[in-house]
């Protein structure tokens, strides 16, 4: 029996030492907040395997502690491979586009807004705002071709890339919070000054709830749409199917990950830099910018459309991407304020595409903040319910007709009484 436990501890000796370097370098990450890119930790992970091959070998032959030392190289060589950067630390200056306007929107913030003014014939004297999704992300080409036409119907149109990603500005990364970023939107709209239909996508719906639950910003929108919500802010976390996975029935266009682009999303430089207690220097945003280069981006894409129809993902243009911003608001989203806004006096409309990626229980938690006049399902889209031409005439006439007040051409689903049978039947 002495035997056999002296076997066994031999055959997992190398394995926990092994675990324990690896462990050690994590610790002393963390604890260093990634400090010196990391070389402190590299160091202790060092001394660490040092001490218990030493100590090992000592007790072993010199073929088993030849074994074990080899072992424990590599595994400080696996350790070491996440200090090595994954893309330049400088951004390429980015082409100039008259049409970019930079507006302050805090002490050292700058979002880069793209404002159409209305036609003058047809002026409503209303702002149109989108708020765009993400974190982390910013107005596509896609959005902006898709919104100025509301210029032609009379609205005086302005959308924005949030500060961290797109043409707006850089900040320090402990400065990209969620509540940072309703400071944003709230300026945004204290500039534009006027009475303002609201459209929020995906996380801008997160966004644009946490901001209303300020009385003065509510009084400034007449019309909210939410398209293709995310998560409430403060959502609590949930494996249920309806909160976790894609529910409906209709294909989305994901597309199938070429090994380079699996190697940067699963980087683990990148996901510690990005999950590693704010203001780590393991890694600079920067180059997390640059490493979600156009095919990266071009797979985040592909699956807010369905499949078969990608003609506008195949001329989608991408911009910059910001993992630090979209991990450390993502998880600041999670710990805000769910706000009850039922007595709110703007009206609200939901608007869902067809071949959604995201988990339909996640729109729904949104019957519980909000009196939702109206919702439409948009046929032959995704999570971009203007990601086609039938798209985008659906989604534009339901946004003009609820503004103007008219009856919408869909049907008017669903509702907070058909939320579950609409989840259920993976519509």
């Amino acid at each position: 029996m002495t035997n056999v436990f002296r076997k066994a501890v031999r055959l997992f000796t190398v394995p926990i030492h092994v675990l324990a370097v690896w462990l050690t370098f994590l610790i002393a990450l963390w604890a260093t907040h990634g400090g010196a890119g990391g070389v402190p930790a590299l160091c202790g992970a060092i001394a660490v395997a040092g001490i218990l091959w030493w100590r090992s070998a000592r007790l072993t032959s010199r073929r088993r502690a030849i074994v074990h030392g080899s072992l424990m190289i590599l595994a400080l060589a696996a350790v070491a491979y996440i200090l090595v950067p994954l893309a330049p630390s400088s951004l390429a200056p980015l082409p100039v586009d008259p049409s970019a306007e930079l507006w302050q929107t805090g002490p050292g913030r700058a979002a880069t807004v793209y404002h159409y003014p209305a036609d003058t014939v047809r002026s409503r004297h209303t702002a149109l705002v989108f708020v765009h999704g993400g974190p982390g992300a910013y107005v596509r080409d896609i959005d902006r071709a898709f919104f100025a036409s509301f210029a032609r119907a009379g609205f005086d149109v302005v959308l924005y890339d949030q500060v961290g990603a797109g043409r707006s500005s850089l900040v320090s990364p402990d400065h990209y919070t969620h509540g940072n970023n309703v400071r944003d939107l709230a300026a945004v709209l204290a500039r534009v000054n006027m009475p303002t239909v609201l459209v929020a996508q995906s996380y801008g719906a997160t966004l644009v709830t946490s901001a209303l639950a300020n009385r003065d910003i509510r009084k400034q929108i007449t019309h909210l749409i939410l398209t293709e919500p995310g998560r409430i802010p403060g959502a609590a976390f949930s494996l249920d199917k309806s909160m976790s996975k894609k529910t409906t029935h209709a294909p989305d266009a994901t597309l199938s990950p070429s090994a380079a682009v699996m190697g940067k999303l699963m980087a683990p430089r990148a996901m510690l830099a990005a999950f590693l207690p704010t203001g780590n220097g393991l890694a600079s945003q920067e180059e997390l910018i640059n490493l979600y280069t156009p095919d990266v981006q071009h797979l985040l894409v592909s699956n807010s459309f369905c499949k078969g129809d990608t003609a506008l993902l195949n001329s989608f243009h991408p911009g910059r991407f910001n993992l630090l911003a979209n991990a450390r608001v993502s998880r600041d989203a999670g710990k805000a304020a769910t706000p009850d806004l039922h007595d709110m006096a703007a009206p609200v409309m939901m608007l869902l595409g067809e071949c959604s990626y995201i988990p339909r229980g996640r729109a729904m938690e949104y019957f519980g903040v909000y009196t939702t006049a109206r919702a439409h399902l948009i046929p032959g889209v995704g999570h971009i319910v203007w990601g086609n031409a039938r798209g985008q005439e659906l989604t534009r006439d339901a946004i003009i007709r609820f503004v103007d007040g008219a009856p919408g051409l869909l049907p008017n689903e669903p509702t907070k009484a058909t939320a579950h049978l609409f989840v259920e039947s993976g519509r």
